[in-house]
């Protein structure tokens, strides 16, 4: 039996893409689901689709940079469910502005939304699982935290900053067996990045092939940590020369 099993998962960044794709590999899994995202019609369709497996889903129509609406999100999915086991940040926007035509506002948006949330998100999930002795919290960052793409300052900076909120909240978890772990995706064919869709099977990532490894990342006894993970498609020329 799935160690997730009966336990509640918040997913953010829910209504699409990975998060969606998280979000029914956990119900599969057994779990619980708190889905979080600004399209609330689309959470309310996700969580239909969700029961008529079987599974237990709460909708919570959030925007993920209102301290408040975060507040909101963890005080309805205790609520609901009593308690919060799993965190997966997964909500984040992309952006490909050169440095020197991006807008202040711009910078601010992609760092607020890929990397604050994370942060509001993450202080919430604290909060509940400190006195549980236990919780899981997973960090959705990009392969751009290893190595950026051209024209890409606010993702790469946003990411790399995940990257190091990760690695703090690990320190910080210790004491109270809080588990905090980051996943890098490739290329998923998903709304984010439109035009991985148009690109060859292997040149992209399905959401679900995805979603299974986060949630295996999830699936491991409560003492362990999986803390990062990356996948990342055969031919991309990330690894160096070809």
């Amino acid at each position: 039996m799935s160690i997730l099993e009966g336990r509640v998962a918040v997913v953010t960044g829910a209504s699409s893409g990975i998060g969606e794709a998280c979000a029914l590999s956990l119900v599969e899994k057994g779990a619980r689901v708190v889905l979080a995202a600004r399209r609330a019609e689309r959470l309310s369709a996700l969580v239909e689709r969700l029961e008529a497996m079987g599974g237990e889903a709460l909708a919570v129509a959030t925007d993920v940079t209102d301290e408040a609406a975060i507040d909101n999100l963890f005080a309805q999915a205790v609520e609901r469910f009593g308690t919060v086991d799993v965190l997966i940040n997964n909500a984040g926007i992309a952006d490909s502005t050169p440095v020197d035509e991006m807008p202040l506002e711009l910078w601010e948006r992609v760092l607020t939304t890929n990397l604050t949330s994370a942060f509001l998100c993450s202080r919430a999930a604290f909060r509940v699982m400190k006195g549980k002795g236990r919780g899981r919290i997973i960090n959705i960052g990009s392969i751009s935290a290893r190595v950026p793409r051209e024209n890409s300052p606010a993702y790469a900076a946003s990411k790399w900053g995940l990257d190091g909120l990760t690695r703090s909240l690990a320190i910080d978890g210790r004491a109270h067996n809080i588990a905090a772990s980051i996943f890098h995706p490739g290329i998923v064919a998903t709304e984010i990045a439109p035009g991985a869709v148009k690109l060859p099977e292997d040149l992209s990532a399905d959401p679900k092939d995805i979603a299974d490894v986060i949630v295996h990342m999830c699936d491991i006894p409560d003492h362990l940590n999986f803390y990062e993970g990356l996948v990342v498609q055969n031919k991309i020329p990330f690894l160096g020369r070809g």
